[in-house]
């Protein structure tokens, strides 16, 4: 990881798998969702619940970040995966009587506005560069979602949820839209998230440098270079 010779003004983390542990939300909510539909938990039901959400999300496309289709329509596209994934629980596991899979993923959604587990240091480490940077926050997903999962954030950081941005990362008019609230040139902010697509290729359509977070140290087999890369979120001091 190279030392930083830039005076970055601006920190824009991503949400999911950088400061927030989404794995940890959907377990909960699976858990919570199901006590209120009267269906018995077990770890072979949250298991497949968590088999199927990602099983969903990989059939409708939502990885597909680059695709035009994926993002005009990813927000319903979000809603439609989720039903999806109650779909083939129920098909599975039985479907309690008067419940639907689409009222089911409807609840399930409101019990996500629920979470908000962090990774690690995340809070820690934000609310000290919150002192010396302006900080935001940018995220694809659903707005009460999101801002629900990110509350103890939000007291040190500006959200930017996709939903209300209407466009996704790594579309440049989400990383425009921030530019033009902070006021800030690009290569003052710097972007950092898990996502060599989503979070530091969208950066960097707008100028903007990116710090990759790669805690399982992953090979990057792409043409998108990062700045920096870090395993732990504390590394973020070494060079800021």
């Amino acid at each position: 990881m190279k030392k930083s010779k830039k005076q970055y003004e601006c920190l824009i983390f991503d949400a999911d798998h950088t400061l927030l542990n989404y794995i940890a939300d959907e377990y909960a909510g699976f858990t919570r969702t199901y006590a209120r539909i009267g269906m018995t938990v077990t770890d072979e039901l949250l298991k497949d619940s968590r088999f199927f959400s990602e099983e969903t999300w990989t059939e409708a496309g939502l990885y597909d970040v680059d695709k035009p289709s994926v993002q005009a329509s990813y927000h319903a596209v979000y809603r439609s995966h989720v039903t999806g994934i109650f779909e083939k629980v129920f098909q599975k596991h039985g479907k309690p009587i008067n419940a639907s899979a689409k009222e089911t993923g409807e609840i399930f959604l409101k019990e996500l506005e629920n979470g908000g587990a962090t990774l690690g240091k995340a809070l820690e480490v934000l609310t000290a560069l919150s002192q010396r940077y302006d900080v935001c926050i940018a995220t694809n997903g659903l707005a009460d979602i999101q801002k629900g999962r990110l509350k103890e954030f939000a007291k040190y950081a500006k959200i930017y949820v996709s939903e209300e941005v209407g466009h996704i990362k790594p579309l440049s008019a989400f990383f425009k839209k921030i530019l033009a609230d902070t006021g800030y040139a690009s290569e003052k902010c710097l972007m950092i998230g898990d996502s060599l697509r989503s979070d530091i290729d969208g950066a960097k359509s707008v100028g903007m440098d990116g710090c990759w977070f790669n805690p399982e140290r992953r090979e990057n087999t792409t043409k998108v270079f990062p700045d920096y890369e870090i395993a732990r979120i504390e590394e973020l001091y070494e060079f800021l």
